[in-house]
C-alpha cells in the first residue's frame, strides 16, 4: 500500500491558545507537517471541500458544530481521514462513539505534551504499518497491524500465562538480546532471531507492557523516528 510522509495533520480546536501547541508540537516531530487549522466543525467541513488531509487532531466540542457531528458528517461523505480526539469529556459514551466513527486516539483534557507526542508517534507507526501490507497477508501480520492482545476474557492482567500465538523460548531470546544489548529496534531484534519485524515488535511490546521494557524513540534529521527497546533498568 502506497504511504505517503509526511503525514498531513490538521488541527480543529477553538481555543487559539491549544491550537498554537497542538501546531507548535507537531512541527516539531519528523514525519509531519501542519496541513492547516480551522476553529470550529463548520470551517473543517469547508477545509476539505478544497483540501485533504492525513490526520486530524479534533476538539470535541467546538462551536457551531460540535466535532463528533462534524466527524459523522464527514464520513457519510465518505472522507476517510485518521482523527485523534481531544476533550475534556470523561463520559464513557463520548469515548464508545468516537470509536465508532474511527477515531484512533482519545485523549482528555487536560493532557500532557509528552501523552500528545506519544500519540502522533504510535499514529506514524501504525501508518507506517501500511505500507508493509500486501495484497495478501497471514494471520500474525493481520494481529499485529491490529494491535490484538489475545488475552482471553476473564483473564488477569498479571497472569503469566502468554498470550495466544507466543513461545516462551522465542520470548526468552528477546529478552535476552535486551539484556545484552543496549537498545534495540525490533527490526534489528527480527534479523538477530530470524524472525518478521512484525513478530519481534509484537514480543517487544508485551515486555514494555510488562514494564520489563521501556521504549524510546531516536530522532533523525530525515525519516521517520526509529522506536527503540531497552530492558528495564538498563540504561
Amino acid at each position: 500500500m502506497d504511504v505517503q510522509l509526511p503525514v498531513r495533520v490538521l488541527i480543529a480546536e477553538d481555543d487559539p491558545m491549544v491550537c498554537s501547541l497542538h501546531v507548535q508540537a507537531v512541527r516539531q516531530l519528523t514525519g509531519f507537517t501542519v496541513a492547516g487549522t480551522v476553529g470550529d466543525g463548520y470551517e473543517l467541513l469547508e477545509f476539505f471541500q478544497r483540501n485533504s488531509a492525513d490526520l486530524i487532531v479534533m476538539d470535541i466540542f467546538m462551536l457551531r458544530l460540535s466535532g463528533l457531528e462534524a466527524l459523522k458528517r464527514l464520513r457519510s461523505r465518505g472522507n476517510t481521514s485518521d482523527v485523534i480526539l481531544v476533550s475534556a469529556g470523561k463520559k464513557t459514551d463520548l469515548v464508545s462513539r468516537a470509536r465508532t466513527l474511527g477515531a484512533f486516539d482519545y485523549m482528555i483534557k487536560p493532557y500532557s505534551l509528552q501523552r500528545f507526542r506519544a500519540s502522533l508517534e504510535n499514529y506514524l507507526e501504525h501508518r507506517m504499518r501500511l505500507r508493509d501490507v500486501r495484497e495478501e497477508t497471514t494471520q500474525e501480520e493481520v494481529d499485529a497491524f491490529f494491535e490484538i492482545g489475545h488475552r482471553p476474557l476473564g483473564q488477569p492482567e498479571d497472569d503469566e500465562t502468554l498470550p495466544k500465538g507466543f513461545q516462551k523460548e522465542t520470548l526468552a531470546l528477546v529478552e535476552g538480546i535486551l539484556g545484552e544489548s543496549g537498545s534495540p529496534t525490533a527490526l534489528e531484534i527480527g534479523e538477530k532471531l530470524s524472525i518478521s519485524r512484525s513478530t519481534a515488535r509484537r514480543y517487544l511490546e508485551y515486555l514494555a507492557k510488562k514494564n520489563r521494557a521501556e521504549i524510546s524513540f531516536e530522532y533523525r534529521t530525515s525519516g521517520r523516528p526509529l522506536k527503540r527497546y531497552t530492558a528495564m533498568g538498563k540504561k
